[in-house]
């Protein structure tokens, strides 16, 4: 949700991370509990699609939301994968979460991603893109104006 709130303010195009083994559980304990066997596991989980040509891009906002604060670990799979095409770039991170907050993943971006600049990114609580939409695309629009690129 909040990926296609900045795609729409910023008419960037999208690609989602979805996985190839889409085994993951719905309810919230059950996915912790599946997110801290992969971090555990230091996992790679494979994703479907191919990534679009990262060359014609200069600013790539990267979202995901905070698994046991951290990123996702199918996350770092795109990472690795994509190292040098996201080389050279600026790096914009989000993070849904429910208490987390942006839980580092400016930090663990630039380490997976050195040789991108990486910019402050915005952490936004999954409630409320649930449940106050209008507050979550104020926050977003007002983040993205205060980057200063668009």
């Amino acid at each position: 949700m909040v990926a296609e709130m900045i795609s729409e303010e910023t008419g960037a195009d999208m690609f989602e991370v979805i996985p190839e083994d889409d085994h993951y559980p719905i309810t919230y304990s059950e996915l912790t509990d599946v997110a801290k066997q992969e971090q555990n596991d230091n996992a790679r989980p494979a994703y479907v699609g191919e990534v679009p040509d990262l060359s014609q891009y200069s600013i790539i906002f990267i979202g995901a939301p905070v698994w046991w604060g951290d990123w996702p670990m199918i996350m770092y799979t795109f990472f690795e994968n994509n190292k040098e095409g996201l080389a050279g770039k600026t790096l914009i991170p989000f993070s849904t979460h429910e208490g987390s907050g942006l839980s580092g993943f400016d930090k663990k971006l630039y380490s997976a991603c050195p040789d991108a600049t990486v910019l402050d990114g915005l952490a936004i609580r999954g409630n409320d893109c649930q449940n106050d939409q209008d507050s979550v695309r104020e926050s977003v629009n007002a983040w993205i104006s205060g980057l200063g690129y668009f």
